[in-house]
């Protein structure tokens, strides 16, 4: 294995900043340490690598992280690495640290020992890879606008919580007419500069201009803490590398939000790069940009070669195959549009209320679903049903199955032109208008009553026991088709909060008679009584306790769970007699298995999420169609 031997004393004479893609061959030449911040972002390791003739600081990238704890990666190791970035920092006691960070590289072996004669890191050179542990926030780049000499006004620091991070010190109040707020982007004029790809953006490398299309822009947010108050709008960029999204506070919103345009290119530099925080971004981008008083936009004429959008567009037929808060993006026909609702959070205080809106979409897979809207995008929703949607950044929720929800980090648009919309249209006007769909909560959508179930969705008992269903870490959905044979009436339903949206127990005071809900403070009279229970079902194949609440307890028993409490109370023979009637009955159930402990036990509790009576024509179809694939 050959190393290349004075690459190193060639990389340190470049400029800093520099990118390079000439490949070189190096060895690790020191055991692997974590590099930077562990909290705040994917792991990463860094080392010294050697030619054989030098010495440098490496930074391997996050995809390699992998190999280095499986030990593929370890001391000695040589890499022939693809690409990289050159960089030069002042370090402790203000010495000059001179590094690489690796954008990729591959593994070409690793000898028993130490190549060549490597001479030892100067300290007027390079840093030690210690001095390496927590890197510096890279030094801002200033504008290509110099203002004249003059005396700088006292600057602060404006602090802001908004993802930890903080504001840069304001620079002078001169700018150049181009930036005054309210102006739009002034359009590039000359040579196009040298573009650096999204994908290849990081903290690191400070010296780069990239051509990108504004495919979402915000609305102007405002916060107001009690240390902290401000105002911020973010947009997301794409080239054909990747995307990125990139957020604008305060003064930079005054100045930078008329300049970006949804749907138009610019030429963008002099933004920080920092660490992406994942609770307010959909993109797959391990890093995000913050816009500050240096920042550079400017309107690209030519737009060749720079996409429209992109998308992942994931079948609703396969929406279980997503855990639980994951982000993807859906196109779908909306089938029917809900009324505007208001909720109060059930984390949240009494007097907040959430706007939403629901609508229940489907698609060439077969299946519908129900998406929620919140806020604005709820309130101004206009298109009329049947309208082909492109949602992107959807959360997936599990509540009844599935569940899709719009955050305010998502997008939609209407009737998009692309290839896959058209097919979509084409297929609905044709076919699907009139189809029957699978819902996620057990129920067929379409003509008909009761519930249609497909063949590869329906579970037997034993099946559900054999394939262990809940015994993992997360909740397993399916559905099963049995008859109810016992009801646990000992104990129905729960006094619970009299309040809306607000399902806590209640607790009697035995002096005064009330009712008092501790999360709301407030007293009643009487609780409202809510079911919780368990009943038993059974196939063919075997049995399992199921456990019911409020809304499967009404369905089966007929009605509210107070009527319930009030027979067993008063009227014995009444009471028996509803159980009886909700006994025997062969139901379809939409159902949920998951594992709980208690008390150091742990065992799987089945919920059912939704019931309703057998489709006995869509029942016989389907067993005529099981029949004739045995091929009897």
């Amino acid at each position: 294995m050959e190393l290349s031997a004075g690459e190193i004393a060639k990389i340190k004479m470049l400029d800093n900043g520099c990118s390079v893609t000439t490949p070189v061959t190096l060895q690790v030449i020191s055991n692997l340490q974590p590099f930077g911040n562990q909290n705040a972002g994917p792991l990463r390791f860094r080392c010294m690598a050697s030619d054989g003739e030098q010495s440098i600081v490496m930074v391997l990238p996050v995809h390699l992280t992998a190999l280095v704890d499986e030990q593929k990666i370890c001391r000695y190791t040589v890499l022939k690495v693809q690409r990289y970035n050159f960089t030069k920092k002042k370090g402790p006691n203000d010495q000059m640290m001179s590094f690489i960070i690796v954008g990729d590289a591959e593994i070409v072996g690793t000898a028993t020992d130490k190549l060549g004669s490597p001479e030892k890191l100067g300290m007027g050179s390079a840093a030690q890879p210690s001095a390496m542990a927590a890197p510096q926030q890279p030094q801002q780049q200033q504008s290509a606008y110099q203002p004249p000499p003059q005396p700088q006004p006292q600057q602060q620091q404006q602090q802001q919580n908004y993802g930890n991070s903080s504001f840069m010190s304001r620079v002078e109040e001169s700018k150049p007419n181009a930036y005054s707020g309210g102006a739009m982007a002034p359009v590039h004029t000359g040579n196009a500069p040298i573009l650096h790809p999204i994908k290849d953006l990081n903290p690191y490398h400070n010296r780069w201009t990239i051509r990108a299309r504004v495919t979402q822009k915000s609305a102007i947010k405002s916060w107001n803490k009690p240390n902290s108050q401000g105002r911020l709008f973010s947009v997301n960029l794409l080239d054909d590398s990747g995307e990125i999204r990139a957020t604008a506070f305060t003064q930079q919103v005054d100045r930078l939000f008329p300049m970006l345009e949804a749907g138009k290119v610019y030429y963008i530099s002099n933004a920080q790069v920092k660490m992406a925080r994942t609770q307010f971004s959909t993109l797959n981008n391990q890093y995000e940009l913050t816009f500050d008083d240096s920042t550079v936009v400017e309107q690209c004429v030519e737009t060749t070669g720079v996409p429209q959008e992109q998308f992942n567009f994931i079948p609703l037929a396969n929406l279980m195959n997503h855990e639980k808060n994951s982000i993807i993006d859906v196109l779908c026909v909306v089938r029917d549009i809900g009324d505007l609702t208001e909720i109060t959070p059930r984390n949240g205080p009494a007097d907040r209320k959430m706007i939403k809106r629901e609508l229940t979409v489907v698609d060439r897979s077969g299946y519908q679903v129900r998406l929620t809207l919140w806020g604005q995008e709820a309130t101004e929703f206009s298109l009329p049903k049947d309208s082909i949607v492109a949602f992107k950044g959807v959360r997936v929720g599990d509540f009844g199955g599935r569940t899709l929800s719009l955050p305010s980090i998502g997008a939609m648009t209407a009737n998009p032109d692309i290839s896959e919309a058209h097919m979509l249209r084409g297929w609905y006007d044709s076919t699907g208008r009139d189809s029957a769909y699978q819902a996620y909560d057990g129920v067929a959508g379409g003509a008909g009553s009761g519930a249609a179930v497909r063949q590869d969705q329906l579970k037997t008992m034993a099946q559900v026991r054999d394939e262990n269903l809940g015994g993992s870490d997360q909740p397993d959905y399916f559905t099963v088709k049995g008859t109810v044979v016992f009801i646990r009436s000992t104990s129905l339903a729960y006094p619970a909060c009299a309040s809306p949206d607000c399902n806590k127990k209640a607790i009697e005071d035995s002096m005064t008679g009330q009712w008092r809900c501790e999360k709301c403070e407030r007293s009643f009279a009487a609780p409202d009584y809510r079911y919780i229970f368990s009943v038993n079902v059974s196939d063919e194949t075997g049995h399992n306790w199921m456990q019911c609440f409020n809304d499967i307890g009404e369905k089966l028993l007929g009605c509210p769970a107070s009527e319930m409490v009030r027979l067993q109370q008063t009227d014995d023979v009444a009471f028996t007699q509803k159980i009886n009637e909700a006994t025997f009955q062969e139901m379809v159930f939409r159902c949920r298995a998951k594992s709980e402990t208690f008390n150091e036990n742990t065992r799987v509790r089945i919920s059912i999420m939704n019931m309703n009576p057998v489709d006995y024509v869509a029942e016989s179809r389907r067993l005529n169609k099981l029949i004739e694939s045995f091929s009897i």
